[in-house]
């Protein structure tokens, strides 16, 4: 009887603990007591310690590319562009005679293209076949972060250095894939400076707050992080409306927005959307102080938005440097052909293409050896800014500013300091 009864108090003591109705001894701890945690992905490198064997009778240096290839695409041509500069640029340099006597550093680089309209479905198998077919040593890609997924999962399987030029969701290097690499700043650092620009523009507490998003993978992502940011400043927005991409009528969204009567509008959207959103607010809601994200700065937001993108304020990811040769030089080139300046997706993909063909250099015809060098060159200093890799691959650059346009040209601009509208928690 002793027994049972003993066996039945131990029961019910365990499900009160489990319960949460008697503390346990490590409930009991105090929070500077936890335990640590075992690892912190962003502060520890990731390394690689498999096999890895030397590419061997080479012709040319293979380097994949997930993206569309068509220099005239509105929207992804100036990337396929920046590329191919940076490629030519590399095989100008191996053609000179006192580089090196090095057989592999005078072989030819070649982009090796893979895209599709639908990426999810063919994109993504043409990729995997081209992958293991092509053997290239290394990927660049790709348009979006989405589309930067895709490719993860490939190089997660094939074990190939992956280096994305413009993709800023955060959770592209946390997947704890050690070939992945990201070179514009994620959109924590985006969301910082935006926030403050915000909150800074504003006149009272009383003002409100718009928030208007498409639900692309894209905009979600970053529109999650400046309402986090919102709210830790202690300012969510007022309303909130999401629209999906493309969206044929928004008109009900768009008379909410208006009779919210705003200060700010904040348009998180990809860069052809943020145009067709921009221009139906300033045409219903009338006078209004208009922000929103990276893409605002890109030639297909200024372009198809025309008149309605003056004023707009938005983050910059690339400030041209008149003082830096190589920053000069790109951009002569790029506008020399195409008769405007370069946005800040020709520029990160330029610098993500040189910094690659530097780690190939430095690290000979091995891919373990390559991704082991893009870890070294961190920081390196590219034309849009200095790429600092943390332990999961993502750049750490935060020193962003804000830009506007004035009289249809993009123009940095700064942020007044106003305390009172961003109260401490």
């Amino acid at each position: 009887m002793n027994r049972l009864i003993f066996v039945r108090s131990a029961v019910a003591l365990a499900t009160l603990l489990c319960l949460g109705f008697l503390p346990s001894t490590s409930a009991a701890q105090s929070a500077d007591q936890s335990p640590a945690p075992y690892r912190r992905l962003r502060e520890t490198a990731l390394g690689y310690n498999g096999p890895s064997d030397d590419f061997t009778n080479l012709t040319e240096i293979r380097i994949g590319w997930f993206g569309p290839s068509n220099p005239d695409d509105p929207l992804t041509g100036d990337l396929w562009w920046a590329a191919n500069l940076a490629i030519q640029e590399a095989n100008a340099r191996a053609s000179d005679s006192g580089l090196s006597t090095s057989d592999f550093l005078r072989l030819p680089f070649r982009l090796i293209p893979r895209w599709s309209v639908n990426p999810w479905g063919t994109g993504v198998s043409q990729l995997a076949r081209m992958v293991y077919d092509e053997q290239p040593l290394a990927l660049l890609g790709s348009m979006d972060s989405a589309t930067t997924h895709l490719a993860e999962q490939v190089v997660a399987k094939a074990q190939l250095p992956l280096v994305s030029p413009i993709a800023t969701d955060k959770t592209a290097t946390l997947a704890g894939v050690s070939w992945m690499f990201s070179c514009a700043p994620d959109d924590d650092a985006i969301a910082r400076v935006l926030v403050e620009a915000v909150l800074a523009g504003l006149k009272s507490p009383a003002d409100r707050i718009v928030l208007l998003a498409t639900t692309d993978h894209e905009s979600r992502m970053t529109a999650r992080e400046v309402v986090r940011e919102l709210t830790h400043r202690g300012r969510k927005p007022d309303f909130r409306f999401d629209v999906p991409p493309d969206a044929a009528d928004i008109a009900q969204q768009l008379q909410a927005a208006a009779d919210a009567k705003p200060a700010v509008v904040l348009i998180i959207a990809g860069a052809e959307d943020s145009a067709r959103l921009t221009k139906a607010v300033r045409d219903k809601v009338g006078t209004v102080t208009i922000f929103g994200g990276q893409s605002m700065s890109r030639t297909r937001f200024k372009e198809p938005a025309g008149p309605a993108a003056e004023g707009t304020c938005f983050p910059l990811l690339f400030v041209p440097n008149s003082g830096d040769t190589i920053s000069a030089h790109f951009i002569e080139r790029f506008t020399s052909e195409h008769h405007r300046p370069p946005d800040y997706t020709a520029a990160l993909t330029y610098d993500a293409t040189r910094l690659l063909v530097e780690a190939i250099r430095r690290a000979g015809p091995n891919r373990a050896r390559i991704r082991e060098a893009l870890t070294q060159l961190s920081p390196w200093s590219g034309i849009a800014g200095t790429i600092h890799f943390d332990g999961t691959g993502q750049n750490t650059r935060t020193e962003l500013g804000m830009g506007t346009i004035r009289n249809g040209t993009v123009l940095p601009m700064s942020v007044p300091s106003n305390p009172s509208s961003t109260p401490k928690l």
